[in-house]
C-alpha cells in the first residue's frame, strides 16, 4: 500500500482540492483508494458527504489517529492512501510525512506561498522521504509560474512538470461532491489532473 500526501504549511494551497481530485483519477486507473482527511476542517470530508458514489473511501482522522487509520486502510485492501494534511501543525506534518512513500508540497505563485517552503522543506527533509513541489492554482499563462518554478529550483526538490491552472471547474466539481474527471472528463481540468497522477504514479514506481 503506497502513501501520498498532500502537504503545506500554509493555508489555502491546494491541498484539498488536490487530494480529492488525485484520489478519484488514480481510482478511475484501478487503484483502491482511500483519503484521510487530517484536516481540522475536515474540507474533503464534506466533499464526501456531498458526493452520490460510495468510492473513493474518506475517513476523517487526526494525527493521533493516523496509524490506526493506516492499518484500517491496508486492512481494507487499499493500494493507495492519499492524506490531506493539516496547515500550520507542523508535529501532525511531521509524522504524516514520516508514514508517507511521497509528500507532495502544493505552492500557489505568490510571494506568501514560497515564504512557507522552506518550513515544508524540513518537514520532507527530516523525515527522509521523498517530495516534491506541485504549482497549483496558477493563473492562465501568467509570468508568475515560470518565476515561481525558478525560486522552487533552489530547494532542491524535483517540481511536477505539469502545473494545475486555476479553473472554474475544479470548483464546480468539488460543489456537487465529483471531481473534474467525472464533471468535465474531457475539459483542461480534468487533463491536468491525470497528468498529475501519472507522474505520481510514475514516481511511486521508481
Amino acid at each position: 500500500m503506497n502513501v501520498i500526501a498532500f502537504l503545506s504549511q500554509k493555508g489555502g494551497s491546494g491541498k484539498t482540492t488536490l487530494s480529492v481530485h488525485t484520489a478519484v483519477a488514480a481510482e478511475a486507473s484501478g487503484e483502491r483508494v482511500c483519503v484521510i482527511d487530517a484536516d481540522p476542517q475536515e474540507s474533503a470530508t464534506a466533499w464526501a458527504g456531498a458526493r452520490e458514489a460510495q468510492t473513493p473511501i474518506v475517513a476523517t482522522a487526526q494525527a493521533g489517529d493516523l496509524e490506526a487509520a493506516l492499518r484500517a486502510a491496508k486492512g481494507e485492501g487499499m493500494s493507495l492512501v492519499v492524506v490531506d494534511s493539516p496547515p500550520h501543525a507542523a508535529p501532525a506534518a511531521s509524522q504524516i510525512a514520516r508514514r508517507s512513500e511521497l509528500v507532495l508540497i502544493p505552492v500557489r505563485p505568490s510571494a506568501f506561498d514560497l515564504a512557507a517552503v522552506p518550513a515544508a522543506v524540513e518537514i520532507v527533509r527530516a523525515a527522509k522521504v521523498r517530495g516534491a513541489f506541485i504549482l497549483s492554482a496558477c493563473p492562465f499563462r501568467a509570468p508568475e509560474i515560470g518565476e515561481t518554478r525558478a525560486a522552487l529550483e533552489a530547494h532542491g526538490l524535483p517540481i511536477v512538470p505539469h502545473e494545475i491552472t486555476d479553473r472554474r471547474a475544479f470548483a464546480r466539481a468539488v460543489t456537487s461532491g465529483s471531481a473534474v474527471t467525472e464533471f468535465e472528463s474531457d475539459g483542461k481540468a480534468a487533463e491536468e489532473i491525470r497528468a498529475l497522477w501519472a507522474w505520481i504514479r510514475d514516481t511511486l514506481k521508481r
